[in-house]
């Protein structure tokens, strides 16, 4: 029997609202999706299921609710994950308005099972996911959310189910996470489903047009639909001395925890390359007191993907955090055993306990035959993520179409993206299509990076613009850039400012104007 608890006031809740309460320790998060004096009250579990996040502070946006963090996207009429990271939907709590009030029922939540389409009736497939990152994860939580009766093998080379990568470069250097505390990505009643099973082999060869493998065991199984979501691989200098002890690239949990071990507060370390992974791990580091030197060719940290201007803020941000950049390229690493210094193509010699290694990365399909390559090893696909007749490639190995995105004025383009949740997103997708659907990757890509406790979110995917919109420095507590093409929106970046680009995800999917874009942010 129902028993209801007074929430609140519904003139306390106005349409196209959200608001969390507390109800006999319960975090409720109530929804208004009413327009005018018509209410439309749901409520739900008021935490993102992916990291905690509060939900309230995130947007209400048609029929989706949009975390403030890592912008997951939730069903209003049921609470269903509709986009990653989150892999599992919100509970969901029987609600009443009654006498100008809201009660909840808080004894009757519930999770409710994803909705099964007609076009899912192919169910008794055997289907093969290559790789066990973030859109191995994906993959498996969409093709296991409903009534699927088939069966999903993932291939992960790796020891450990599919954990969490990005703390890797956030959090495991900065000892604020050990390499055993990485939580996994599925969740719990995945990875005990009886329809997944995860094999921890190497995929050495999958010849694409009759979907058989050969493992490294080798055995040679196929099957009747293939994912392939093996990542990328972390690139190594070539030059003397990239053998010795201490010489890191940043992919796995065993990577994360020989730099957390090699290196204590006051050492000095020297980080090759000035992308996101190595302006992030610099900060982790930098919050534990081991001194950094950041050397890289080009002098500007991220100019290819943000620009000189802002580039220049980024350094001069790492540098008040006492980072040290160095314009130069490494020749040779000495050391005995392990790494002790690095000599320098402008003559320098500089001291060092550990070298971090992060120049790039190739697509891992060097395990691929009977496929046509990229140039740098990737993989074209569709829109619907299809590589080949029931094989889809999704992810750091994915070349696709983005000409969809409504921020992408002219004809399409086709590109690579190698960020965690955009291949959650490719992922979701294939899987649909593996599933008898018909979707296609229309999403608005979005990567998070974290430097000096300041989260910073980056939407869309600017290849050129010729306007920038800066509002505030990298280091504040909000600061917003805009980078535009011929008056539209084609990228922002921005801190602080979680509730509007929760929204702006949402809204970048049709095409916005400089006005608009400032409009939402409030610049």
């Amino acid at each position: 029997m129902a028993r209801w608890i007074k929430a609140m006031e519904i003139a306390a809740l106005p349409a196209q609202s959200m608001q969390r309460v507390e109800l006999e320790g319960v975090a409720v998060l109530l929804v208004n999706a009413g327009t005018g004096s018509h209410a439309r009250v749901r409520a739900f579990s008021a935490n993102c299921p992916h990291a905690g996040a509060p939900l309230e502070q995130g947007a209400l946006y048609g029929e989706r609710v949009v975390c403030p963090w890592h912008k997951a996207a939730f069903a209003v009429e049921n609470g269903h994950w509709l986009e990653p990271p989150a892999l599992e939907g919100l509970k969901i709590y029987p609600v009443r308005v009654d006498s100008d009030a809201v009660f909840i029922d808080l004894e009757s939540g519930r999770a409710v099972p994803q909705d099964q389409k007609q076009a899912r009736r192919e169910s008794q497939r055997h289907i093969a996911i290559i790789g066990g990152g973030a859109a191995a994860a994906a993959a498996a939580a969409t093709l296991l959310e409903g009534s699927f009766a088939g069966n999903v093998t993932m291939f992960a080379a790796e020891p450990q189910a599919p954990y969490d990568r990005t703390c890797l470069s956030k959090f495991v250097p900065a000892g604020e996470m050990k390499p055993g505390e990485v939580p996994a990505i599925l969740p719990e009643a995945l990875t005990c489903d009886p329809r997944l099973r995860i094999e921890h082999i190497e995929v050495t060869r999958f010849d694409v047009p009759t979907r058989q493998m050969t493992l490294a065991d080798g055995q040679q199984p196929s099957f009747d639909a293939v994912l392939i979501a093996s990542g990328s691989a972390p690139l190594r200098p070539g030059i003397p001395g990239a053998e010795l002890g201490h010489v890191f690239t940043l992919r796995t949990l065993g990577d994360a925890g020989g730099i957390l071990e090699a290196l204590s507060p006051g050492d000095p370390v020297i980080i090759l390359g000035d992308s996101f992974i190595g302006l992030e791990t610099a900060s982790a580091l930098r919050k534990r007191g081991v001194k950094v030197t950041i050397v890289a060719p080009s002098g500007l940290p991220l100019q290819r993907v943000l620009g000189a201007r802002v580039g220049g803020l980024m350094r001069e941000w790492h540098e008040a955090n006492g980072a040290v950049f160095h314009r130069a390229k490494a020749t040779r690493f000495e050391g005995v055993r392990t790494v002790e210094s690095v000599e320098f193509d402008d003559g320098r010699t500089v001291r060092a306990k550990a070298v971090i290694v992060g120049i790039g990365v190739r697509p891992a399909t060097q395990f691929l035959s009977g496929i046509e390559l990229g140039e740098d090893g990737d993989v074209s696909v569709d829109a619907t993520m299809r590589a080949a007749p029931d094989v889809y490639a999704v992810g750091d190995i994915a070349r696709f179409p983005l000409g969809s995105m409504a921020g992408t004025p002219g004809s399409a383009q086709t590109t690579r993206i190698e960020h965690w949740r955009v291949a959650q997103q490719q992922a979701r997708i294939a899987a649909l299509n593996m599933l008898g659907e018909n979707v296609r990757y229309e999403g608005v890509p979005f990567f998070w990076t974290e430097h000096y406790d300041k989260r910073l979110d980056y939407l869309g995917h600017a290849g050129s613009w010729d306007d920038i919109v800066i509002s505030g420095r990298p280091g504040d507590e909000r600061f917003a850039i805009l980078y535009l093409q011929l008056g539209r929106l084609q990228a922002a970046l921005a801190c602080g400012y979680e509730r509007e680009m929760a929204l702006l995800s949402e809204r970048m999917r049709e095409r916005l104007s400089t006005d608009e874009a400032r409009g939402i942010l409030g610049l």
